[in-house]
């Protein structure tokens, strides 16, 4: 199946994917709360059943992780883009040895025993409702849903609808085949990890697979990527003075999406006339549009809203 069919499937029905580009960790213990608190640049803090987006950054401010954090019960799932497994849980414990509050956390990879598969596009409810009951059509967006050992996390980024299933193995090959068996007569697809990032990028949703180094910021931080809605200022965390700095400083560039009807590649210089103003930071080729999207980085004083 070509990237425009599956692109299609996710704009008027439904796609399926395993999601193995998301890696999984449980904090637990006694200080769990505390070690995400330290590490996480939005409070952790949410009541059984919320989901928290959240950014996790290096000391100099740039992001080392896109992170969705789930409380059940009394242990915390990360579901983190980016780092690897063994990255991922490296850096938490470095952060953990760090401070004397987070040393009774404990973090471990669950990789080996769980996995999760997605199911997104404007058909995912009815395709999901119809493995997990009906509670799924009330479902509201950053919120988590169990049933029979599936941990159901309400979180697209292709648009809505989005879903993110996650269970051991076992439960989720199960799960996988009963959706499909299910979205058979609603046209379920199965879609690429390509075909998932062209929706984000076309709704305006940040990926860390975009990210690349420019000579325009160096490092990128949140600020520059429009991420700023996920920091919390008053709070300390991994990279708080870095992106404090950088916002006394003021960023001198901000990602903008655009439309072209001309093909563009990431890192292409843009300019107004004989200026240097930009430069195209992510872009693809739209089916949906017909055109190119993207974001680019231009200049603050370009750079107006809508």
């Amino acid at each position: 199946m070509s990237l425009a069919e599956e692109v299609r499937a996710l704009r008027s029905s439904a796609g399926i994917s395993p999601a193995r580009h998301v890696t999984l960790a449980l904090v637990e213990d006694l200080e769990a709360l505390e070690l995400l608190q330290a590490v996480s640049t939005h409070s952790p803090y949410i009541r059984e059943g919320r989901v928290r987006q959240t950014l996790f950054l290096r000391d100099d401010g740039s992001i080392f992780a896109d992170v969705f954090i789930v409380r059940a019960q009394d242990r915390f799932l990360v579901l983190a883009e980016g780092p690897g497994e063994r990255e991922l849980v490296d850096w938490l414990e470095a952060a953990r040895e760090r401070s004397p509050k987070t040393k009774r956390a404990t973090v471990r990879g669950i990789g080996e025993t769980w996995s999760a598969v997605s199911v997104d596009g404007p058909y995912a409810w009815e395709v999901v409702a119809g493995v997990l009951g009906t509670i799924v059509l009330g479902q509201p967006y950053l919120t988590l849903l169990h049933h029979d050992g599936v941990l159901c996390v309400r979180a697209g980024k292709t648009g809505e609808y989005g879903y993110l299933l996650v269970a051991p193995h076992g439960v989720v090959a199960e799960v996988e085949s009963k959706l499909n068996e299910i979205g058979r007569p609603l046209d379920l697809t199965s879609v690429s990890l390509e075909a998932l990032d062209v929706c984000a990028l076309e709704s305006g949703f940040f990926s860390m697979r975009t990210l690349h180094e420019t000579r325009l910021a160096s490092p990128l931080t949140p600020i520059e990527l429009q991420l700023q809605s996920r920091l919390e200022y008053s709070r300390e965390f991994v990279g708080a003075a870095a992106v404090r700095a950088r916002r006394e400083a003021g960023a001198t560039v901000r990602a903008t999406c655009f439309l072209s009807d001309t093909p563009l590649r990431a890192g292409q210089k843009v300019r107004l006339g004989e200026l240097e103003v930009g430069e195209v930071f992510s872009a693809c080729l739209s089916p949906t549009l017909g055109q190119t999207v993207g974001s680019v980085l231009l200049q603050r004083r370009f750079a107006h809203p809508h």
